[in-house]
């Protein structure tokens, strides 16, 4: 009985830790997806556009975050917005849906867009064209 008592918690924490062990694997086998896209900037709209973005809506933060977007970062140069986001979840059209969806993001939206318009190689009726990621390295 001495032996049980003694022998039990190193069974039960290496359960435990296994268990722990697991999870954590399950986490990191969660794949995340990496986006990045294109559009101009209209010169005349450049600064108006910047500013919108220095105070941009808790709302509009919150959403994203509620669609699984993160790291989510827009840069400027030569007349050209640059966006990259890191997607964790498991749709990204579907979570995509549910932002447009958004009142808040539309009324967030109707703000941006008049900044932008589509780069010359965009699809019809594409805004933001997608980028090829040629190179990554974690």
């Amino acid at each position: 009985m001495r032996v049980i008592k003694i022998v039990f918690p190193f069974i039960f924490l290496l359960l435990l830790s296994c268990s722990q062990s697991a999870e954590v694997k399950k986490e990191a086998d969660k794949k995340i997806q990496r986006k990045a896209w294109v559009i101009r900037v209209k010169p005349d709209k450049l600064e108006e556009y910047k500013k919108l973005h220095s105070n941009v809506w808790p709302g509009v933060l919150k959403k994203l975050k509620e669609v699984n977007i993160q790291n989510y970062s827009i840069y400027y140069r030569d007349g050209l917005l640059f966006s990259y986001l890191e997607y964790t979840g498991n749709d990204f059209d579907a979570d995509m849906k549910k932002m447009a969806a958004d009142s808040l993001t539309q009324e967030w939206w109707k703000l941006t867009d008049p900044c932008q318009e589509p780069v010359e190689t965009a699809g019809e009726g594409v805004w933001w064209a997608d980028m090829e990621e040629v190179f990554h390295m974690d």
